[in-house]
């Protein structure tokens, strides 16, 4: 069971993305726009906090559906969202892994949360047979599922990282 959330601290260079967006919202005020950081960005620096901060390695072959690799083999899904309280999102597709990692970023701490380390299947299971677009899962649901996760069916860190991993109670984290 996942009792204390990981957390890590983001790059330098993620805190200036946020700023930058915080000074061009600021900025074009009137108009109502956001600039929020979203999207493939979110996705991207997700995938490469996996990458650097667990034992995975980057795919020969990009496929959907599939970020990353166990030294093992196992295929892995790296999910993230930037938004408060938000699940992870899936579209309709093909592409499965044998695990997901879900992160929660928050800018403007400048630290994100590893919200579910484990098996994809139970995850997937929450999803309706059938949809279009995009579909949300419930952020509580995905606490549920991580708190019931054993650690051996987690991914483990990497052991080349510095272990001074930082342990917060936060917003993402129940």
């Amino acid at each position: 069971m996942l009792d204390t959330p990981i957390t890590l601290q983001l790059p330098h260079a993620v805190k200036g993305l946020w700023t930058a967006q915080q000074e061009l919202a600021k900025h074009y005020a009137d108009t109502g726009l956001k600039f929020t950081l979203d999207g493939r960005l979110v996705g991207d620096i997700a995938e490469a906090l996996a990458l650097h901060h667990f034992d995975l390695l980057v795919p020969e072959k990009r496929t959907g559906g599939v970020d990353a690799r166990t030294r093992s083999g196992k295929t892995v899904q790296v999910k993230a969202t930037g938004k408060r309280n938000t699940g992870p999102a899936f579209t309709p597709g093909k592409g499965r892994a044998d695990y997901l990692l879900f992160f929660a970023l928050d800018f403007e701490r400048s630290v994100a949360v590893v919200v579910y380390n484990g098996p994809e299947a139970p995850v997937r299971a929450m999803l309706p047979d059938k949809w279009e677009g995009t579909k949300v899962l419930a952020l509580a649901g995905i606490h549920a599922l991580a708190k019931r996760v054993a650690i051996s069916d987690r991914i483990p860190q990497s052991p080349a990282v510095d272990r001074t991993v930082e342990y917060v109670s936060h917003t993402f984290a129940r």
